[in-house]
C-alpha cells in the first residue's frame, strides 16, 4: 500500500481544519456572531432599524458612514446588521434637511428600532393666500376649505379659502358684532360642507349664526328657537341640518328643516360631545358621563362611576375618544382623565393647569399641555419601542415663554407647537434626548397654526411686508412620490461622498 509522507498528511489535515475553521466563522458571521478581540470569544451581534422622512438619507455611526444600509419595500425602513452590543452614536443626515442623533445602545441578539424619524427640513417654501387682515382659520379636511373670520373697524365678516385655487369667497357679513372671545368656540362647518356655525359677540352677549355657503343667507339661533343664553352649538356628525346646542344648562337637539321638532336631550348638564360613536353628556350634580344615541331616541347608559373634584364649578368640559377613554377639563386648567384601561380603571388628575388636550388616532396616547409645558399620558401599553407603560404619563418638554398651537403631527410620534415666533416640531421618543426642530421663524409672536393631515400642510398666520396679518403654508411633512418611496436613494449623498473621500 502506497504510504502518504507524513508531512503532506500534516498539510492536508490542516487544510480541513482551516476549511471548517472558516466555514464556521463564515456560517456565524451570516447568523449574527462577531469576533471579540478584546475578549477572545464570538459575541452574538444586534443591529439597528430606521424608518425615515425623507427616505433618500445618509446614516451615520459614530461619525463614518453606512455606504450601504439595507432597505426594505416593505416597511419603507433601514436596516444595518452586525453591529456588535455596546452604545453608538448614529447621525441620520440629508443635505436639504435638519439632522437627527441620539446616542443608542445596541443589545446582543436584538435590533433596537427608530420607527419614527422625521428630518425637518432646513428652509421651507411658503405659499401665500390672498387673506389680509386675517387672525384665526377654521379647516374642513375632507374638501380642503377653510373659513376664517376678519374685523374691519366695526364690520365682522367671514370668508371662505380654496387652498387649491387660492379663490376666496365671503359668506357672511354683520355690523357690529366681532368673533366670540371664548377660545373654545370655533367656526363648525357642517359634515356636509354646505353651513357653518358662526359664535359672535356683541354688547358681551353670545350669538350664533347658521349661514347657507351657497346662496349666502344666515339666521341667528336665538331667533331661530326663541331660546336664550345659547351656547356650545355643534352639528349632528351623520344627519344633515341637524344641531345640537345648549340653552342654560339644558340639552337640545334641533332640525333646521323641521323646527316644531326641538327636542330636549339632557337636563342640568355642563357639557357634550358629540362623535361618530354616539353623544355624550356631563351631568350634573353628581359628575357623571352618559351616552345617548345620537337620535336622542334610546335611553341614556351610564359611563363614569367617579367626578373630578369641585363639582360645584359646571365649567368643566369633556373630550370623548371612546366609552372607556374621556378627558375633563375645566377654565381653571383642572384636568382629569378617565382610562378603563387593558390591566385597570383609571380615574385620575393629570394637570391643574392645562390649557388643553388632544388624543391620538388610536386613542393610545393623550396629549395634554399648560402655557409652558407639554405632557403625554399613555392609556394603553405600547409594545414598539421604546416601549410605554398604561396610565403612565411623560413630561415632553417645558420652556419660559408660552406655549401655543399645541397638537399632534400625522405620525402621533411628534408633536407641532409655537413658541414665540417659531413653530416647532418634536419627537416623544427620550431615548437619549429628544430631537427638536424649527419649522418656521415668523415676524409675529404666537402665530396661529394648524397641520392640516388632509393636505398634508402647515397653515398659519404670519404678518407681511406692508404690516398685514396674512395666512401661509408650508408641506410638512414634504411631499415624495410613490416611486421615491419605494425605491429611495442607494448611494451617498455628495456631501456625504466627499466627506468618505477627505478621510
Amino acid at each position: 500500500m502506497y504510504d502518504i509522507p507524513l508531512s503532506r498528511r500534516i498539510f492536508f489535515w490542516t487544510l480541513v481544519a482551516l476549511f471548517w475553521l472558516v466555514s464556521a466563522i463564515v456560517i456565524g458571521y451570516a447568523f449574527g456572531y462577531r469576533f471579540s478581540i478584546e475578549r477572545g470569544i464570538f459575541i452574538y451581534a444586534g443591529s439597528i432599524t430606521l424608518k425615515t422622512t425623507p427616505k433618500d438619507v445618509d446614516i451615520y455611526i459614530n461619525g463614518n458612514l453606512v455606504p450601504s444600509p439595507s432597505y426594505s419595500r416593505l416597511n419603507n425602513s433601514y436596516h444595518i446588521s452586525g453591529i456588535r452590543p455596546g452604545e453608538y452614536f448614529v447621525e441620520v443626515k440629508s443635505p436639504r434637511h435638519q439632522t437627527w442623533s441620539k446616542k443608542i445602545a445596541v443589545h446582543s441578539g436584538i435590533s433596537t428600532e427608530f420607527w419614527n424619524i422625521v428630518l425637518a427640513e432646513k428652509s421651507y417654501q411658503r405659499e401665500t393666500f390672498d387673506s389680509a387682515g386675517i387672525e384665526k382659520f377654521f379647516i374642513l379636511p375632507h374638501k380642503n376649505l377653510i373659513a376664517f373670520p376678519r374685523q374691519n373697524g366695526n364690520e365682522f365678516s367671514v370668508s371662505i379659502l380654496d387652498p387649491e385655487s387660492s379663490k376666496t369667497s365671503s359668506v357672511f357679513s354683520i355690523l357690529n358684532h366681532a368673533f366670540t372671545d371664548d377660545d373654545r368656540e370655533n367656526i363648525e362647518w357642517s359634515p356636509q360642507a354646505h353651513k357653518l356655525i358662526i359664535p359672535t359677540i356683541k354688547n358681551g352677549e353670545k350669538n350664533y349664526f347658521i349661514t347657507n355657503i351657497k346662496s349666502k343667507e344666515s339666521i341667528n339661533l336665538g331667533t331661530l328657537t326663541g331660546d336664550s343664553d345659547i351656547s356650545n352649538v355643534r352639528w349632528d356628525p351623520k344627519n344633515k341640518n341637524f344641531l345640537l346646542y345648549m340653552s342654560g344648562n339644558n340639552l337640545y337637539r334641533l332640525n333646521l328643516d323641521s323646527l316644531k321638532n326641538k327636542k330636549l336631550v339632557a337636563k342640568n348638564i355642563a357639557s357634550y360631545e358629540v362623535s361618530s360613536k354616539g353623544l355624550f353628556y356631563f351631568q350634573l350634580p353628581q359628575g357623571i358621563v352618559y351616552k345617548i344615541d345620537l337620535d336622542a331616541v334610546e335611553n341614556p347608559v351610564q359611563i363614569t362611576t367617579t367626578s373630578p373634584e369641585n363639582m360645584d364649578d359646571n365649567s368643566y368640559r369633556i373630550i370623548v375618544y371612546d366609552i372607556d377613554r374621556i378627558v375633563f377639563l375645566n377654565r381653571s386648567g383642572n384636568l382629569f382623565v378617565y382610562n378603563k384601561g387593558a390591566n385597570d380603571t383609571y380615574f385620575r388628575k393629570l394637570s391643574d393647569n392645562a390649557a388643553g388636550s388632544q388624543f391620538s388616532d388610536d386613542g393610545k396616547k393623550l396629549l395634554f399641555w399648560s402655557n409652558n409645558e407639554i405632557s403625554t399620558y399613555f392609556t394603553r401599553n405600547w409594545e414598539e419601542q421604546p416601549a410605554r407603560s398604561e396610565n403612565e404619563v411623560m413630561m415632553i418638554t417645558r420652556f419660559s415663554e408660552p406655549i401655543k398651537n399645541v397638537q399632534w403631527t400625522r405620525d402621533y410620534e411628534h408633536v407641532l407647537f409655537t413658541n414665540s415666533n417659531n413653530i416647532k416640531m418634536i419627537e416623544i421618543d427620550s431615548r437619549d434626548h429628544r430631537n427638536m426642530s424649527d419649522i418656521v421663524q415668523l415676524n409675529v409672536q404666537n402665530p396661529f397654526a394648524i397641520n392640516n393631515f388632509a393636505d398634508s400642510k402647515i397653515y398659519f398666520t404670519d404678518r407681511s411686508a406692508d404690516g398685514q396679518t396674512i395666512l401661509n403654508a408650508v408641506d410638512f411633512p414634504e411631499k415624495s412620490s410613490i416611486l421615491r418611496a419605494l425605491m429611495p436613494r442607494r448611494t451617498p449623498s455628495k456631501e456625504a461622498s466627499e466627506g468618505l473621500l477627505k478621510k
